[in-house]
């Protein structure tokens, strides 16, 4: 009975919120479409949409550290940086091959 008391305090974190961070963060906008952009090979989208998962969630610490983000919930950080990364990867993909149909 006592773990059951201590899960009750961790509150669970909403995966919409998680998406949410994700898709609106500029900074992961930001650098997945200009790597995306920049990239001479394909396999440099997956480092794309690590770079700008990395970059946002620096961001996003930064912004909670100063009080202008709240985070509240076990595992959201984690959570933000997979979708981060996935949406980063979609980006760079489409930065990517929009930039190969141009040349």
């Amino acid at each position: 009975m006592a773990t059951l008391t201590v899960f009750a305090v961790i509150q669970p974190f909403d995966p919409a919120g998680i998406v949410l961070a994700a898709v609106v963060n500029p900074v992961v906008i930001t650098v997945a479409l200009w790597m995306g952009w920049q990239a001479d090979q394909w396999q440099k989208v997956l480092v794309a949409g690590f770079a700008a998962a990395f970059a946002g969630s620096i961001a996003l610490w930064l912004a909670t550290a100063a009080g202008l983000v709240t985070v509240r919930g076990y595992g959201g950080m984690s959570g933000v940086f997979g979708a981060s990364f996935v949406f980063g990867m979609i980006l760079a993909g489409i930065a990517y091959y929009v930039r190969r149909m141009r040349s």
